[in-house]
């Protein structure tokens, strides 16, 4: 009888054994699925987040292309107000040393007039003086 029970047991270890494996492989096979399935959603996930990713940066560099480029109008803009400005300025600048150019000539001609004023004058009484004395020697002598 120990044959026979033998014989059962190891029957029954074999049997126990597929019954086991099977289960593994079941398991295995259901393991696999499960982890395919969470691998590809989750690869759908990551390329759904690159993909937003890249419209996002996409839209954030148009938008600060955008802005800058506004921002180099209105500097372009005011530069040529800032040069209008200055140009203004140079000309006003040139116009009013001109003015002082000509009242400085125009004081210095005046001076220069008053000058040969004074020394004609000075001359004129010098010259009566000297014809006043030369009257008096004149008549002294005569």
């Amino acid at each position: 009888m120990t044959d026979i029970s033998h014989v059962k047991a190891q029957r029954f270890k074999a049997n126990e054994q597929k019954r086991h494996n099977f289960e593994i492989k079941k398991l295995r096979s259901k393991n696999n699925k499960t982890y395919e399935s969470e691998v590809k959603r989750n690869e759908a996930m990551l390329t759904r987040m690159r993909e937003e990713y890249e419209t996002k940066i996409t839209a954030l560099e148009a938008e600060l292309e955008q802005k800058l480029n506004t921002v180099r109008s209105r500097h372009e803009m005011r530069i040529q107000d800032e040069n209008k400005r200055l140009t203004e300025e140079l000309k006003n600048l040139k116009m009013a040393h001109t003015e002082q150019i000509a009242e400085v000539s125009e004081s210095q001609q005046n001076e220069l007039q008053n000058m040969k004023e004074s020394h004609r004058r000075t001359l004129e009484n010098a010259r009566e003086k000297f014809i006043k004395a030369k009257a008096k020697f004149d008549v002294a002598d005569a």
